[in-house]
């Protein structure tokens, strides 16, 4: 399971450098190209989309918008790692260069009408898409740091297993200490362990120091019945924390498909209608 999850942060890591960055090139080539139309072929009016160099621009970036839905659809189906490091690769970098061409296109205008939603929808995509690309660079490392060769279902199974221990150990002490560590160890599923991350640090660590304090109390009781109830919240913490950071991560990784996914739709449609409206003058 750990060799699995480190090949996929490897995945991850390196589709932005596939052969050395080079969609970036492929991309920035082709910025400087629509930027070069763009200043070379002025229209005589105001710079819009109903010119040369606007239909050109817009064609080019209808294009690469409809490219890069197709790769959405497409990307799950691909079995080897190795092209799905290149189609990644193309994935971000020529959906930042996009923007860049819509922008072009329009000739930098936003007007309060269905072109200039198109427009912010892209924009909307594109930035979302960037924010997702920095998520897969970034999280899936530090959740396999973090999972330390563990799953989630093995953290949740690990964590329960703790709290019985904690409840156990916590009967030959008081009774205060025995509720204390009761409430602290109320078993519960990962949902509401990450709703309760703060409540359980703050008990865990209340019950951490009110079982010290037993020593300084002087009552009946020696350092080695003290010390594996001590140990036991201690890795009853660390659990509760590697799970809601898994947890996190994981749903940070859903929040940003769950924006950028319907929000691509939303652009195909609006591109749709933009394009309707453009040569059927409607």
């Amino acid at each position: 399971m750990l060799a699995s999850m480190n090949s996929t942060s490897t995945i991850h890591r390196s589709f932005l450098l596939w052969r050395g960055g080079y969609y970036a090139w492929v991309a920035a080539g082709l910025c400087v190209g629509c930027v070069g139309l763009y200043w070379l072929a002025p229209p005589a009016g105001p710079r819009n989309g109903g010119s040369f160099a606007g239909y050109t621009l817009g064609t080019v970036g209808l294009g690469l918008v409809l490219w890069l839905g197709w790769f959405g659809l497409r990307r799950r189906r691909y079995g080897g790692a190795g092209r799905l490091d290149e189609v990644l690769s193309a994935h971000v970098y020529l959906g930042v260069a996009v923007a860049l061409v819509a922008l072009l296109h329009c000739g930098f205008r936003i007007h309060g009408n269905v072109h200039s939603l198109a427009l912010l929808l892209l924009l909307g995509v594109v930035a979302s898409g960037i924010f997702g690309a920095a998520a897969f660079w970034s999280i899936p490392a530090r959740m396999t740091r973090n999972r330390a060769g563990m799953t989630l279902a093995t953290m949740s199974a690990e964590l329960a297993a703790i709290a019985v221990r904690c409840r156990a150990l916590s009967l030959s002490f008081p009774d205060d200490i025995v509720a204390l560590v009761a409430r602290t160890t109320s078993p519960g599923g990962k949902d509401r362990v990450m709703g309760r991350r703060d409540r359980l640090r703050r008990l865990n660590l209340a019950a951490i120091a009110q079982v010290q304090d037993e020593l300084v109390r002087g009552r009946d009781v020696t350092p080695a019945e003290i010390l594996p109830l001590a140990q036991s919240l201690t890795q009853h913490l660390t659990m509760v924390e590697r799970l809601t950071a898994d947890l996190r991560y994981r749903r940070t990784l859903l929040l940003w498909r769950v924006i950028h996914v319907p929000m691509t739709v939303a652009l195909v449609a609006a591109l749709a209608i933009h394009v309707l409206v453009v040569f059927y003058d409607w």
